[in-house]
């Protein structure tokens, strides 16, 4: 084992992000005048956020820093590529993108991990994705962090699976072994016209909370959490907002068997859109 991976192991039986995690979802969701100002504009220099492109430019009017960080898009920006199966669902950098060989999804050159224990364990959840295809995205704290759905689709289920919340940047992608399936996430199954497709919402580091539309704030939790809604018949169209972030994170689609291919752009390290194509 390397020095850094050892490093990290220590880092992660000691390092109480968890609680680091929750001050900050509590600190950037309180209305703190000039503090959050001063935070915002910070912000915005740092990361070379152009606030012409989205939907409010008006920074004085966001009165929480998770407000701004929240803030939504110009859709003009963002054109829905309607030719192809699947869109990406959000903004950020491809991590991976390829098969899923054997129940293992690749992290990293030379690490993978468990398709099973990324769905919470049920070989049930699993079955549709064997010899699927996958695409890891990775959302910078400068990305817009809105999630959207890739494909139109039925809402059938979700899996809540608590853990911890480690960084998900390129440092721990490349030398902490289980990563996505170490820290806490919330696993969204849905119906379409390809089959069985799902769209999982890694938390890490800092990020203040997994919001869905159809059932607000996740609670953290202890044990694993499923909730059905296949009798409620909620549907999204392509493109359809279904949740956020508060602060960066990562979104890994699956679909199945000859569901579609991926499409050419999506290589590890190169930026992607919401709305570009992700299955041809």
């Amino acid at each position: 084992m390397s020095l850094i991976s050892t490093a990290l192991k220590i880092s992660e039986a000691l390092t109480p992000l968890s609680t680091l995690t929750y001050l900050s979802s509590k600190i950037t969701d309180v209305p703190l005048g000039k503090v959050t100002q001063f935070l915002i504009k910070e912000f915005i220099k740092t990361y070379k956020i152009d606030v012409n492109d989205y939907e409010n430019p008006d920074i004085s009017s966001y009165k929480t820093f998770n407000e701004f960080f929240i803030r939504k898009v110009r859709p003009d920006l963002r054109p829905i590529d309607e030719k192809a199966i699947a869109v990406s669902p959000v903004d950020g950098t491809v991590g991976q993108a390829d098969k899923i060989i054997a129940g293992r999804l690749i992290q990293a050159k030379g690490i993978d991990y468990s398709l099973s224990a990324l769905l919470g364990g049920k070989p049930d959840d699993s079955a549709p994705f064997e010899d699927g295809d996958f695409a890891c995205i990775y959302l910078s704290p400068a990305n817009y962090h809105r999630i959207h759905m890739p494909i139109d689709g039925k809402l059938v289920k979700t899996v809540h699976v608590p853990g911890k919340h480690f960084p998900v940047g390129h440092k721990n992608i490349s030398y902490m072994p289980d990563l996505y399936t170490k820290n806490e996430r919330l696993v969204c199954f849905f119906d379409t016209a390809i089959g069985s497709f799902a769209l999982v919402m890694v938390g890490a580091a800092l990020v203040g909370s997994i919001n869905t539309v159809w059932d607000g704030t996740v609670v953290r939790r202890k044990n694993i959490e499923e909730k059905s809604f296949i009798d409620k018949d909620i549907r999204y169209k392509k493109g359809d907002e279904i949740g956020h972030f508060k602060y960066g994170s990562t979104v890994i689609c699956l679909w199945g068997k000859d569901q579609g291919n991926l499409a050419p752009e999506f290589v590890p390290g190169n930026p992607i859109l919401f709305g570009k194509a992700m299955i041809k």
